[in-house]
């Protein structure tokens, strides 16, 4: 029975386009570049977004998925790759993340965890693991926005998703733990 081989996705991920640009293209292969063919594409938010809200309780301040769109476009624009993605794309994303901050909201004036009375076990509530769900499809459709912007830009542009992650690591390395006996 044959083994091995070569499979789907396997090996080192290809380099950014922009930052084989920066490094001025060491191999000197040519660069594969998509045609974004003249001008600037103008994208505009689909009306069903607006259909799509949820009746929140007062005091929850949470986005609409039309400015959830129109964040995600603006914040894509510098890129220059907008033309490869397509509008229901970036509005499944803003829809993702819309769900995601209601569910997040909700589970936040709720329980996260239970106690079955009987065996004493704690568990995790079935709505918490619904939000861990939608949590994975919001990164699922941003993954495949991001994919498509960090192989066809120009120009090097941040992923907000790992800004957000390397702030929180260098809060926790930025807290010490006071030493025992006052660090004496």
């Amino acid at each position: 029975m044959p083994r091995g081989g070569a499979r789907p996705g396997a090996g080192r991920p290809r380099k950014p386009l922009a930052e084989k640009i920066a490094l001025g293209n060491p191999s000197r292969h040519p660069l594969k570049k998509v045609d974004f063919g003249p001008g600037e594409v103008d994208i505009k938010a689909p009306e069903y977004l607006d259909g799509m809200i949820t009746k929140l309780p007062e005091g929850a301040n949470i986005p609409t998925p039309r400015q959830l769109f129109e964040k995600t476009v603006e914040h894509l624009r510098p890129s220059g790759v907008l033309r490869l993605i397509p509008d229901e794309l970036i509005a499944e994303h803003a829809m993702a993340k819309y769900y995601l901050l209601v569910a997040q909201w909700e589970l936040s004036q709720t329980a996260i965890t239970a106690k079955n009375k009987e065996t004493k076990e704690v568990f995790v509530t079935s709505f918490t693991e619904a939000m861990l769900k939608m949590q994975k499809n919001c990164a699922m459709t941003w993954n495949t926005i991001w994919s498509i912007v960090q192989k066809n830009a120009e120009q090097v542009i941040t992923n907000p998703e790992d800004d957000l992650l390397l702030e929180v690591i260098a809060m926790r390395m930025r807290t010490k733990i006071p030493e025992p006996g006052g660090g004496k």
